[in-house]
């Protein structure tokens, strides 16, 4: 007689406290939980690799530095470089495919290179300018928006490559006070990734709005003293690519869903003892 008795008081002590941890992952979710996002495109994902490319209805190009005074105006389509047998005129780092650099090449896990134009060496500032004092490099600014099911703060894994580095934003105006670097005045998704051949991650957080959020990648082209003179420098091109997009957590929703069986079974078992 015992032994049902303390069964049956064991099972109702292990369902409240069941009962209580449900209710504090409600709570921390409510207030804590990662937004789930959406819409977060791939760059370049339009075109299957080995086509000729185009330009990329997800990304734009948003902003130039003020100190250009060229034909090209923002915003428009990124232009969209795939593989296959790539132009003379593009560097070969910019494609996909084993032959251009295996697995960790900037075309893997889905992604295609995208920049300003469909010749993308060429320089928005294009020529020679002297070393001494040194240059300021410049940057061009690309954005797209996506999705948030709800206000909070929301974590970012990129796996990303620039020519010759790239930072990401949630948000914000543009800031022109650098007439040559243009950047953003929103909140910074971690911090800034360099290299142009190979992928490595951008990873961090930032404050999202349910609904529809704009995203922006800050593309800094550098500044390199000639190897033959040094007394002049030149500006190279700009790209990038994203293969990677936030994954929605999930924690919560585990949480409710475990605690709910875990109490429909206490529940059975105490009908049993009764």
């Amino acid at each position: 007689m015992l032994k049902p008795l303390f069964l049956r008081s064991m099972a109702r002590t292990l369902a409240l406290g069941i009962v209580a941890g449900v209710a504090l992952a409600l709570v921390a979710g409510t207030t804590s939980a990662t937004p789930i996002i959406s819409g977060l495109q791939k760059t370049g994902t339009e075109y299957p690799i080995g086509t000729a490319g185009g330009q990329d209805s997800y990304w734009e190009v948003y902003a130039f530095p003020t100190a250009y005074t060229g034909p090209l105006t923002p915003g428009y389509q990124a232009w969209v470089f795939t593989g296959g047998s790539p132009p003379s005129n593009v560097p070969t780092r910019w494609y996909p495919g084993i032959g251009n650099g295996g697995s960790d090449n900037v075309g893997a896990f889905g992604a295609r290179w995208i920049g300003l134009q469909n010749n993308d060496t060429t320089a928005l500032f294009p020529g020679s300018f002297p070393a001494t004092p040194r240059q300021p490099d410049y940057t061009v600014i690309y954005h797209t928006t996506f999705q948030s099911d709800s206000a909070g703060i929301a974590a970012f894994n990129l796996l990303v490559a620039a020519d010759n580095a790239v930072s990401f934003f949630v948000g914000g105006t543009v800031d022109n006070t650098n007439p040559y670097m243009p950047t953003m005045t929103g909140e910074q998704i971690g911090s800034e990734k360099q290299g142009l051949g190979f992928l490595g991650w951008v990873s961090g957080s930032a404050t999202v709005a349910p609904g529809t959020n704009d995203f922006y990648a800050v593309v800094r082209d550098l500044f390199f003293s000639d190897n033959g003179d040094p007394s002049i420098g030149t500006y190279g091109s700009t790209g990038f690519l994203v293969a990677a997009v936030p994954e929605p957590s999930s924690f919560v929703l585990a949480a409710l869903g475990g605690g709910v069986m875990a109490i429909g079974a206490i529940r059975r078992r105490l009908k049993r003892l009764a």
